[in-house]
């Protein structure tokens, strides 16, 4: 550490060092980057950036003389990586609550300060910085949590979005991927009717699963055009029909699962065949570990387990390949509320490496998850706090879906019409999509049940907008 001193707070600096070797790499250098100058040593360089407000970090090349000025949290907005030269080095400011007293108060206080300046008669943070309740922290960046707007680059259009992150308001707007924009349905390869559920597969196409139009379409990225790849169109029980398909699931061979639900079995269509195979399920409802009735959500994993919501029997399945009988990992076929019991379960998702089972527990206005083969396993991780709309709550969700990247919980809040975020571990959700509203005026809003599911990457969100028979996709950050 050294210290550049002066008689007042306002106007000395202390700097944390790196060792020998090392740069500072920003996260974003066109908006941190503020300028280079070649010097001659590197108290020359700390000088420099002790006497630009808006530097927080810089470093000098001993060999070069190159000095570079950036702005930033150095803890958050960039890292301290290893140099081609062996002789240059990290510097960053370190601030202290006592230099910035004087905010808000007359000019006066804060003249010739390197951490304030006067604004409107009075002593206010520099420009890209705004007050933490401690000292004036870099305003954020994009996809940063944040609390309200002054957090955030408005010189970059960043705002406080409504998931908390900085962003552009832009980014909250949906695009429609398939369906008409104005919701209304149809039968053609450009219209959906009643699509119930939807999957992404490896070729970032989007799959519809259409309970009333008895079929499976695939949209390819870009098109909004459909192209039939499972069913005819018209409800039947022909190994080449569908009828009320409710759930589909894409495996990585582009092979398709659809819960063939008024049909009451799951069928298995090999990618480009015409025709599917039964793979569980009788045909007929019923509440034996070889049979079901209504069923919903649909879950495969790398070996070919078929893991099923059996809604009205208060269960989840796992079917193995070529094994009739099923077995219940999930609720105990009796409606409850205890924590191994599930009402009317809707969705799921199975996150195979730690053998966690995630379940929309509709009727108990939560998402329970079972960890597969521990005897007493079921944990609320999202709502379990009564019915509601609060941030703690959920009204009746429908799907959910789990980001491998940071293990985010993403949940269709249907009877609040929105989207929430959940973080691992978190008593609250964040709204990311919709404003409870129940008359539709922008795709930032949502009506009823949905669908959801993100796209191999993480970087997409998509909204299958079941009644309204369109599909969105919304940017995430």
């Amino acid at each position: 550490m050294m210290h550049g001193q002066s008689s007042s707070l306002g106007w000395q600096s202390s700097i944390n060092l790196s060792p020998l070797g090392f740069q500072f790499l920003p996260i974003n250098y066109q908006a941190l980057f503020l300028s280079q100058i070649n010097t001659i040593s590197f108290i020359s360089c700390a000088q420099a950036c002790h006497s630009n407000g808006n530097c927080r970090i810089f470093d000098f090349d001993d060999q070069s003389l190159l000095c570079r000025l950036s702005e930033g949290n150095i803890i958050t907005m960039g890292s301290i990586v290893a140099s081609s030269s062996a002789q240059s080095r990290v510097g960053s400011k370190i601030y202290y609550a006592e230099q910035f007293n004087n905010l808000d108060q007359s000019c006066s206080l804060c003249e010739g300060s390197r951490y304030m300046r006067c604004i409107n008669n009075t002593c206010q943070c520099e420009v890209h910085t705004y007050f933490d309740g401690s000292i004036c922290q870099s305003q954020k960046l994009l996809g940063d949590v944040c609390v309200n707007s002054t957090e955030c680059r408005s010189d970059l259009n960043y705002t406080c979005l409504p998931r908390q992150q900085c962003g552009p308001p832009s980014i909250q707007v949906g695009t429609i991927v398939a369906g008409n924009a104005n919701g209304t349905s149809g039968n053609a390869l450009t219209t959906l009717n009643f699509p119930a559920a939807i999957t992404i597969g490896i070729d970032n196409s989007v799959y519809v699963s259409e309970y009333h139009n008895n079929r499976v379409l695939q949209f390819q990225e870009g098109s909004l055009t459909g192209s039939l790849v499972a069913g005819t169109g018209v409800a039947g029980s022909s190994t080449n029909q569908l009828n009320g398909p409710t759930g589909v699931y894409v495996d990585t061979s582009l092979n398709i699962y659809v819960t063939d639900s008024v049909n009451y079995r799951i069928m298995f269509w090999q990618k480009n065949s015409s025709f599917g195979v039964r793979v569980a399920g009788t045909g007929s409802s019923g509440n034996t570990l070889s049979t079901f009735g209504l069923a919903a959500g649909l879950f495969v994993d790398s070996q070919k387990n078929i893991y099923l919501c059996d809604k009205y029997n208060n269960r989840v399945m796992r079917f193995s390949p070529n094994i009739t009988n099923a077995i219940i990992v999930g609720g105990t076929g009796i409606a409850g509320s205890g924590i191994q019991q599930l009402n009317a379960p809707i969705s799921l998702y199975f996150d195979e490496l730690n053998s966690y089972l995630y379940v929309s527990d509709s009727n108990n206005h939560r998402i329970q998850r079972y960890h597969v083969g521990v005897s007493i396993n079921g944990t609320t991780v999202a709502g379990g706090n009564g019915q509601g709309s609060g941030s703690n709550q959920l009204n009746t969700p429908y799907s959910l879906w789990i980001s491998t990247i940071n293990n985010y919980i993403y949940i269709t809040d249907t009877g609040n019409n929105r989207v929430q975020r959940w973080s691992f571990g978190a008593t609250y959700g964040l709204t990311i999509i919709g404003n409870g509203a129940i008359i539709r005026n922008d795709s930032t809003s949502l009506q009823g049940n949905a669908d959801i599911r993100l796209s191999m990457n993480g970087s997409d969100l998509f909204v299958s907008e079941v009644m309204q028979n369109r599909i969105w996709r919304f940017q995430l950050i």
